[in-house]
């Protein structure tokens, strides 16, 4: 685990660490739903089949790793959360699942044909640790693909959101330091950075993911049971800026009604390269 802040306050790995085990019970029933459908997706993207060796970071419940294994891959995950491994590991027992860190893998050099890390960038202090370790990992000619959030001006939730927070709270509230959540929604930094790491071969596509809900509750609900670091600002908010956040998206998930469901666009980017 990190090291204490300055000060003694718990560092933003702490938290995503912390939050994350919290999560794991209930992460199934809404982000996942919504991640498991870009899955598919990320294991052809990166060759998955029969005999891969494949990693997954930032694995969750283990719906790459479970998955890959299903293809008949020699599949893994590796997640930061005691409580997301033991899920992983109940829910795919096809795999192998141990708690680990993305930013610093503990597995030899060339080890792997297949890394993925589905939607983990954007909770990593250091995500190009995390890039450059899966360089480290991948034999030559391996594939690395992961996944992150478009930004809000393509994702109803966080336009929906952070709409919200503008109007009735503050985006000022007493996080430790983090990277930017939005910073691999640009294509222009997926390439960069996985060039700079010694990637080559780098494409960058987007994928129509989609978020069906029975109710504005089942909205807001998914915010503070499925994510860590949102939750976290909606949850340091005064409790009369809450109450109004709150009911500004019940509110506003009005618009997304189609017949009796509530659907919105939860658009991913998916960057996918090669190790040399």
């Amino acid at each position: 685990m990190a090291a204490k802040s300055s000060g003694g306050q718990p560092t933003f790995k702490e938290l995503e660490q912390a939050g994350w085990d919290r999560k794991a019970p209930t992460y199934h029933k809404y982000g996942g739903q919504i991640t498991l459908q870009a899955i598919q997706a990320m294991l052809d993207a990166v060759n998955a089949g029969v005999g891969t060796r494949l990693l997954e970071t930032a694995c969750g419940p283990g719906y790459g790793a479970g998955k890959a294994a299903d293809r008949g891959a020699h599949a893994a995950g590796i997640d930061i959360a005691e409580s997301m491994v033991a899920e992983a590991r109940q829910r795919y027992p096809q795999a192998e699942f141990c708690q680990g860190d993305a930013e610093a893998l503990t597995f030899d050099d060339a080890s792997f044909e297949a890394v993925i890390c589905p939607f983990g960038l954007l909770h990593m202090p250091e995500p190009d640790k995390a890039i450059a370790e899966a360089f480290r990992i991948l034999k030559s000619g391996g594939r690395f693909a992961f996944t992150v959030w478009c930004a809000a001006d393509k994702h109803d939730m966080y336009a929906l959101a952070l709409s919200a927070i503008q109007q009735h709270g503050t985006m000022e509230v007493s996080l430790p330091p983090a990277p930017p959540i939005f910073r691999f929604s640009d294509p222009k930094e997926c390439d960069r950075a996985l060039n700079a790491a010694g990637f080559v071969d780098v494409q960058v596509t987007e994928l129509s993911l989609v978020h069906r809900a029975t109710s504005p509750q089942d909205i807001l609900d998914l915010l503070y049971r499925s994510t860590v670091r949102f939750s976290m600002l909606l949850e340091l908010q005064t409790n009369e800026a809450r109450d109004g956040i709150n009911q500004a998206i019940i509110d506003g998930a009005e618009a997304y009604k189609v017949g009796g469901q509530y659907e919105m666009k939860w658009p991913a980017v998916m960057a996918v390269a090669r190790k040399p």
